[in-house]
């Protein structure tokens, strides 16, 4: 599963990184960057390249995902942005088994169904195959035995010859998705609610190994009961339409709002573990000078909401650490980070100035780090379960 996308020089993103969940589902204005990050991940996995798309013409674009705690960078090298393999990093051959299904808005049906028929006979390459492959290099450069390039990638494509005319309905697109085979498929679907039925959700989130939806639809909203992601052009102050447009003023949810995107993970996974995860959407608010601002705004139009803020902010609805990384695991981050901390630090001066990578790197890491270890027993965890008790007790 991919934790973590980094988009850099494509389309709307200058340089980007953006946490994905199991099932994702990104709400946003139009041109906020939706479309962007499946487009981008179809470049990564299946090289469909846009031209057009790039920001700047004498820069780089790089992709980068997160894939089990390790990086895969993709860079493509101005001004032809071929794939410059030296600026390259991780062993693409060890994502390989993963698939990637992009479904645009304007599906076109022959295409759909050669994709995901090249989904379901994917196989894994065999030591005869790779012997095959590098056999050739005897051929190229005259040398036998060539061991001097490594594989990249491996992709089998099957085509069949579908008439142009080929339509479906929406159920019809509902039951060709479910029917993919193929264990380890990303789904990338845009506009979710142009293709297909309110039903399909479910439907399709459940077989899949990860899925990345974008809607403008309330209805998709309410119903979407996994990780919803709002992505901002501007200042949050300057879109809550992209809250208020994409979430029912009389849905049973809360909206919990959290100063940072990186927060997010965290509290969307303290939320699963106490059993209130179906009562509440995390939406992060790009730090605490929005935060109390964006809940007044929402309150007036009517919507529902609390606010959990860091530490350093000291109020009743505050965590009780300075900021939420200093409740990831100490032997973790030394390992992951090669740091030598002895107890945690108290202050996120003292924790953040000990490593030597951007503040924006170790709050990626530690957010996907949430995802998978943190436990009931986790003092994050218990913190969060007190404060949801109090809010519940106030009636907030």
């Amino acid at each position: 599963m991919i934790d973590h996308i980094f988009i850099k020089n494509y389309k709307v993103f200058e340089r980007e990184n953006i946490p994905l969940d199991k099932n994702t589902l990104f709400i946003g204005t139009n041109a906020s960057g939706k479309t962007t990050i499946l487009e981008a991940l179809d470049l990564f996995f299946n090289n469909v390249f846009h031209y057009e798309y790039v920001r700047n013409i004498d820069e780089d674009i790089v992709i980068e995902i997160h894939v089990n705690d390790k990086r895969y960078r993709k860079v493509y090298k101005s001004p032809e942005y071929n794939i410059e393999f030296s600026k390259c990093i991780g062993d693409m051959q060890d994502i390989n088994y993963i698939n990637y299904l992009y479904v645009p808005k304007n599906i076109y049906a022959p295409k759909l169904l050669n994709d995901i028929l090249s989904i379901n006979l994917s196989v894994d390459t065999t030591n005869i195959d790779k012997t095959r492959v590098f056999k050739v290099f005897d051929y190229l450069d005259g040398k036998l035995g060539n061991n001097t390039y490594n594989l990249f990638n491996i992709n089998t494509t099957y085509q069949m010859n579908i008439n142009d005319d080929v339509s479906f309905t929406r159920s019809e697109y509902t039951k060709i998705i479910s029917n993919i085979t193929y264990q380890y498929t990303i789904i990338g679907i845009d506009n979710f609610e142009d293709n297909f039925d309110l039903e399909a959700l479910k439907e399709i989130t459940e077989f899949s190994y990860q899925t990345i939806f974008t809607s403008k639809h309330k209805d998709v909203v309410s119903n979407f009961d996994y990780s919803v992601k709002a992505l901002y052009k501007e200042d949050i102050k300057q879109e809550l339409e992209t809250i208020t447009k994409s979430f029912e003023k009389n849905q049973l949810k809360k909206l919990l709002l959290v100063e940072g995107k990186y927060d997010v993970a965290w509290f969307e996974q303290g939320l699963k573990l106490i059993d209130e995860f179906s009562n509440y959407s995390v939406i992060p608010c790009g730090g605490y000078g929005n935060i109390q601002y964006v809940r007044k705004q929402l309150e007036k139009e009517g919507y529902k909401t609390i606010t959990v803020t860091d530490g350093d902010v000291k109020s009743k609805d505050s965590l009780k650490r300075e900021v939420i990384e200093l409740y990831a695991d100490i032997d973790y981050i030394n390992r992951r980070f090669n740091t030598t901390f002895k107890k945690m630090p108290l202050r996120k001066k003292d924790f953040f100035k000990r490593f030597n990578v951007k503040d924006d790197v170790v709050k990626k890491v530690l957010s996907s780090w949430a995802k998978k270890n943190l436990t009931l027993e986790s003092p994050f965890v218990r913190e969060l379960d007190e404060l949801i008790e109090n809010f519940a007790v106030g009636g907030n």
